[in-house]
């Protein structure tokens, strides 16, 4: 009689485990609610906010020492052109000349110059307009070390 109580209460044993494993999950670890659904629905919603949301993009970086041209596309509302540049050292004018043109319209322009008296230093001047589409930007100087133009798009 008593080979048969150890099996039987083993698997008792056994079955009370996986009872109380059972039980613990379900009180421990919920099923899914409408709460974890309206969740989902809120973070989906603030992802579309967010790109809905316009901000300034950067288009690209171009740098050098002499006269350019740049072409550009734009698809967003607004273009914002950031010119910097830096003189050379040598006592008379130095420039940088920066003309946003569409087609055969001069859009916007902006220079910063150096004279004689001006101290050797950096310099950034901003262009921003409210226009998209196919753009040049010249660029025209006068004894510079370097210049850079940064170009951004808002979208």
């Amino acid at each position: 009689m008593k080979k048969i109580y150890i099996p039987l209460i083993a698997i008792l044993l056994i079955l009370g485990l996986i009872g109380g494993i059972i039980i613990g999950n379900i009180i421990f670890h919920p099923p899914n609610t409408n709460n974890n659904i309206d969740r989902t629905d809120y973070k989906i919603q603030n992802t579309n906010n967010i790109s809905s949301n316009p901000t300034w993009h950067k288009i690209g970086t171009y740098n050098g020492i002499s006269d350019d041209s740049i072409q550009i596309n734009t698809k967003g509302s607004k273009i914002k052109i950031v010119s910097t540049a830096m003189p050379i050292k040598n006592y008379a004018d130095n420039s940088l000349t920066t003309i946003l043109n569409q087609g055969s319209r001069t859009v916007e322009m902006s220079q910063m110059s150096w004279n004689s008296k001006s101290a050797v230093a950096t310099k950034t001047k901003t262009i921003e307009v409210s226009d998209s589409g196919n753009f040049e930007i010249e660029v025209s100087t006068y004894e510079l070390q370097w210049w850079e133009i940064e170009i951004y798009e808002y979208y």
